[in-house]
């Protein structure tokens, strides 16, 4: 592997997948990234193979012959994706980037609607991430010590929305336009 290359998002998640989570084919991945809470991970879901092949040609998986003349290769970190994982995860400068979030990047928009129907869309967003949260709940029991401190984190997240969406349109009552955020 080249020293200098860094893990994209996609490459770390595989790589914690197979660690961490026990995929040990790149169906299995794949569909972890299917079944994922979020939709920017369901839709990376096709991406997985080409990351995988680019994992193993750096090194960083094995991909071996399953037993049995299937095509299907089984998947396994090397002590170099170890490492790379490692490096992955604690850098701190990416895991603490605003990165993308579809929340943050439409929320400027919300100011412009016209205040009913900004109104009726807080509600309805406030609905959806509730639901969120209820689904994330009942499956954190089932989580592995890996997956529960994301979901954990997701939730979270997703309340504190809930929080910022209350605030907005309580403040929306009394000023038609959120061109301030709350002072933190």
């Amino acid at each position: 592997m080249n020293q200098t290359r860094r893990l994209s998002e996609l490459e770390g998640a595989i790589l914690s997948e197979v660690e961490h989570c026990g995929q040990t084919t790149a169906f299995q991945v794949r569909r972890a990234f299917a079944d994922s809470f979020s939709l920017e991970w369901k839709g990376s879901a096709g991406a997985v193979y080409p990351a995988v092949r680019r994992l193993a040609q750096d090194g960083l998986l094995d991909a071996s012959a399953a037993q049995g003349g299937r095509a299907t290769r089984r998947l396994s970190i090397t002590d170099a994706g170890r490492q790379a994982l490692t490096a992955w995860a604690c850098d701190a400068a990416r895991a603490t980037s605003s990165g993308v979030d579809p929340f943050r990047l439409r929320a400027g928009i919300w100011s412009l609607l016209p205040a009913s129907e900004r109104q009726a869309l807080f509600r309805e967003l406030d609905a959806r991430i509730a639901g969120n949260i209820e689904e994330m709940e009942a499956h954190l029991g089932r989580m592995n010590t890996v997956e529960r401190p994301r979901v954990a984190l997701a939730i979270a997240l997703q309340q504190s929305r809930r929080d910022l969406l209350a605030d907005w349109a309580d403040r929306d009552a009394v000023a038609p336009r959120l061109s301030e955020t709350p002072a933190r």
